[in-house]
């Protein structure tokens, strides 16, 4: 009650202001007392975004088993979605391509510099940014910022409000953090959108082992926990001493001029050692830091810890240093004459370097002594192998099939999921190798997940809410820009999360005081259209209701479908005088801030 009465303050100051077989599928929902209806709002909620108007009918009358299925195969049409993906001509492009268009200000001004067509010493800021910008429309280039600032993020907002493919959005979200990297790691920053792309999008629904192992490969993880710079140091050639030359393929931190590649333009492949006698004496040249080649521990342990066995899941630190081992010279394809040398040496038949897309295993970079990892042993004289070896032993591993079940039942049913539920879904990924969408139809049809039904249990993220809300009003999204600052009032950066664990999938995550005042905020702000870029088709501007009542009818129905709202209904009367101007408006800011709707 405390809850909704602050928020009827805070409103009303506002508004003054200004792949299954569906006949396979059992659904237990009538076993927890639940109508078709009923069942349909809550599949929607957990498994969709929130439901469209009408969209619970529709289910209803289709039956929730053949709405699961098509979920679950995750390949229906999506044409008004595709109509505004367009808007972000990234999601077209190769990371190659990418690389060439989204150019930082510093690569641009050097570029400009060296064909002689500004001088950025002796040009005032303001001419030299409109050469800038004329120099890009001429070449067809786009800010560097934009890729992870606008399109990263609008394309995601988009997706998940008009995507027919529901489950594997909200798939997509959750995997996303189980790999989490962030767009705030200079490395990773320009490849994110590549990694949700091309690693993570695709294989929400497949096998878990092939999610396991793009992820591995991808630059964006690479780098983030800097398994690209992972390698043994080569020996020292005879009778010279062994001098470290610097690596050159990492990233100059956020905004560096090195861009995405972090190496130059030299004709030395990335990372390539040289051993070199030391500069005659006479030279003087300054000392340039070396970084030291060596193993990186960092992407074995996440490995581990958090993508399969969990942190309790059976291994010790000796198992980290050797999967570490295992995985030395996995690392990415440099770019400019870097890219090309690494190409040539591919074509002349060079089996030391095996490419798979951006992905570059080099075997001179690569530990080739014998290991064990998990008590099994590796002889020596390995390569590549070694590593998709271990991503095959982790996945068979039962602490993984236990780890993922555990993770994705705490998503989907309740932060401290039924032992039962989650026994039962390890099974079925143990006895499907990995696969996810067997897992998550177990999940489904478990009287656990049902017994939830009228418990709500589950508090939306930030992001669930607002798009929840998009979805429930009918939002034109024109731009998806303005949400964005809400995301991070709310506490839910889009893509911002710095550690490799994810946002956290906690109630108790959500709930601090700032962030539901946020909350309440952005409902009021939704409602009264102060979010710039979004229409809402079920509040339009020019209706008003005569009572209360009749627009808790109208908009109860839409955010709370198959819901008894007789209790909220209650109080919200209770504090809109009869004579307010906009009771719609008033409405629906209270119900988008009442736990009814904050709870999923």
């Amino acid at each position: 009650m405390v809850f909704r009465v602050a928020l009827a303050v805070l409103c009303c100051g506002a508004l003054l202001a200004g792949a299954a077989d569906a006949g396979k599928l059992k659904l237990p929902y009538a076993e927890a007392g639940l109508s078709k209806e009923q069942a349909a709002a809550y599949l929607l909620e957990r498994f969709a975004f929130g439901p469209r108007p009408g969209e619970v009918e529709k289910v209803a009358k289709m039956g929730p088993e053949k709405w699961l299925a098509q979920q679950l195969a995750g390949n229906l049409p999506d044409e008004e979605l595709d109509k505004r993906l367009k808007a972000f001509p990234a999601l077209e492009m190769t990371l190659t391509k990418m690389n060439a268009v989204y150019v930082q200000n510093g690569q641009l001004r050097n570029r400009m510099k060296r064909e002689g067509v500004l001088d950025p010493a002796n040009t005032p800021r303001k001419e030299m940014n409109e050469k800038m910008q004329a120099y890009r429309e001429k070449h067809g280039l786009r800010p560097y910022g934009m890729i992870s600032n606008q399109e990263l993020r609008g394309q995601k907002v988009m997706r998940a409000v008009y995507s027919e493919n529901q489950l594997a959005e909200v798939l997509t979200g959750f995997w996303f953090n189980h790999f989490n990297v962030t767009t705030r790691d200079g490395g990773a920053r320009p490849r994110v959108l590549s990694y949700e792309r091309d690693a993570i999008r695709p294989n929400v629904l497949g096998e878990f082992r092939t999610i396991l192992g793009t992820t591995a490969k991808h630059p964006a993880m690479l780098y983030y926990l800097d398994n690209a710079q992972s390698r043994m140091a080569p020996p020292p050639p005879k009778n010279q001493p062994k001098v470290a030359k610097s690596e050159g393929d990492g990233e100059m931190g956020m905004d560096g001029g090195m861009g995405m590649d972090g190496g130059m333009d030299g004709g030395m492949m990335a990372g390539e050692s040289m051993a070199k006698a030391p500069a005659p004496a006479q030279a003087k040249a300054p000392a340039r830091p070396k970084r030291k080649y060596g193993l990186n521990e960092n992407y074995a342990r996440e490995l581990m810890e958090l993508h399969t066995l969990g942190v309790d899941g059976g291994y010790t630190q000796k198992d980290v240093t050797e999967v570490a081992r295992v995985l030395t010279g996995w690392g990415t394809m440099p770019y400019r004459n870097q890219r090309k040398n690494v190409e040539k040496q591919i074509a002349n038949g060079n089996k030391n370097l095996i490419r798979d897309g951006e992905f570059l295993f080099r075997k001179a970079w690569h530990d080739s002594k014998s290991k064990v990892v998990l008590g099994e042993e590796f002889p020596a004289g390995g390569g590549i192998e070694e590593g998709e070896r271990v991503l095959d032993m982790l996945v068979a591993h039962p602490s993984t099939a236990r780890f993922i079940s555990t993770k994705l039942a705490r998503r989907f049913v309740n932060d401290e999921p039924p032992a039962g539920l989650v026994d039962a879904m390890a099974e079925t990924f143990s006895q499907t190798n990995g696969d996810l969408a067997a897992v998550m139809a177990t999940l489904a049809q478990s009287r656990a997940f049902w017994a939830e039904a009228k418990t709500r249990s589950k508090m939306k993220s930030p992001f669930e809410l607002a798009v929840s809300s998009l979805r429930a009003l009918e939002a034109d999204v024109k731009n998806p820009q303005p949400l964005m600052r809400w995301f991070d009032r709310m506490g839910e950066p889009l893509y911002g999360y710095v550690p490799p664990t994810g946002y956290p999938d906690y109630a108790e995550s959500w709930t601090n005081s700032g962030t539901l005042v946020a909350r309440m905020n952005f409902g009021i702000h939704l409602a009264t259209g102060r979010i710039n870029g979004i229409v809402l088709k079920r509040l339009p501007k020019d209706r008003d209701w005569d009572s209360t009542e009749r627009a808790l009818a109208v908009y109860g129905k839409l955010l709370l479908p198959a819901q008894d709202t007789s209790a909220i209904a209650a109080e919200i009367k209770g504090v809109i005088p009869k004579d307010a101007a906009r009771k719609d408006i008033q409405v629906v800011s209270m119900l988008i801030g009442s736990p009814e709707f904050q709870y999923r």
